[in-house]
């Protein structure tokens, strides 16, 4: 059984198999390898069938993430800085020659070797982002949404929190809303525009015009901040 398909123009995809997937679909995320989910009873030919069939979709996702950039800031380097909601991050030389992590008021301080490579400092600055995202999400986020839910007359079910790779929000059949600890990184109407946006699944399921009429009436600036969404990337 194959473990990955090597596509023309595109690459490697690697192959996800489980029984909770239902449908064939491609999933493109910053610092991955692109994968193909497969459901049982799809073979490998169908499935590279499938990708073949979404070649230039595929080529096109790729480029653009090679070319695009978080407007919220760029890791990993000595001297950069990230914004999440109520916090900075920024990476910083050894402070009298220690490294390590500090916390000086509203800014996380992380001080690496002044010779550390890039590939080195990008998954400690990029873990630490995650957890002061996680903290904030939980701190905050519960709140927000509950909100957002109680103005615009929403009821959902259980609220959780993942540091996805794919997606910056999901809703379940049963009204479980699921969000994005990354969110923390975005500006506040981009944020609240998820949120509605799963609030919004809670009543219509799909992307039918009746649920594009629901967003549009609990954000009207909607258009804008989706737009914006498009421009950040669950990963830096």
């Amino acid at each position: 059984m194959k473990t990955q398909f090597d596509i023309p123009g595109a690459g490697t995809v690697n192959i996800r198999r489980g029984g909770h997937i239902k449908t064939l679909s491609i999933r493109v995320a910053r610092g991955r390898t692109p994968w193909i989910n497969i459901p049982a009873g799809k073979s490998d030919r169908e499935a590279e069938a499938f990708l073949m069939a979404r070649r230039q979709w595929l080529v096109d996702h790729l480029n653009r993430l090679q070319t695009s950039r978080p407007a919220t800031g760029t890791f990993p380097a000595i001297n950069t800085a990230m914004q999440t909601k109520f916090h900075t991050l920024r990476v910083l030389p050894p402070d009298n020659g220690a490294t390590g992590c500090r916390r000086e008021g509203s800014e996380v301080r992380l001080f690496v070797p002044a010779d550390a490579p890039v590939e080195w400092i990008a998954p400690v600055a990029n873990r630490l982002l995650s957890e002061i995202c996680r903290r904030e999400c939980n701190a905050w986020m519960p709140g927000r949404v509950r909100e957002l839910a109680d103005r615009h007359g929403f009821s959902h079910g259980r609220l959780t929190f993942r540091d996805n790779l794919t997606n910056w929000g999901s809703c379940s059949r049963d009204n479980n809303i699921s969000l994005n600890i990354q969110l923390m990184r975005l500006p506040d109407d981009v944020i609240d525009y998820v949120i509605l946006h799963e609030l919004c699944h809670t009543v219509e399921k799909n992307h039918s015009p009746r649920f594009w009429s629901l967003v549009r009436a609990a954000c009207p600036g909607f258009v804008e901040a989706r737009r914006q969404l498009k421009t950040f990337h669950t990963r830096c």
